[in-house]
């Protein structure tokens, strides 16, 4: 657990919260430790692959094949 510590830079008593079940309140430190251990949040999170990454695969052949069409749209923001 030092060793994540140390290559993370979270607090050690903080690792040890997560693993006592208490939940995150840092979403960069997840993604400090899911890069530590090369996953996907989704992965660390939830033991799982997003979910939206595998219906993109299974649309992959329509994607290539032009049967998407693809609209952008500049957003408004706020200044």
């Amino acid at each position: 657990m030092a060793g994540l510590a140390r290559a993370t830079g979270i607090a050690p008593q903080t690792l040890n919260n997560w693993r006592a079940g208490q939940e995150p309140r840092s979403i960069s430190q997840l993604k400090r430790v899911a890069d530590y251990f090369e996953v996907s949040l989704d992965y660390l999170c939830f033991g799982k692959e997003s979910m939206k990454k595998e219906i993109i695969e299974d649309f992959s052949d329509e994607i290539n094949a032009g049967v998407f069409e693809v609209v952008l749209r500049r957003v408004k923001t706020k200044r």
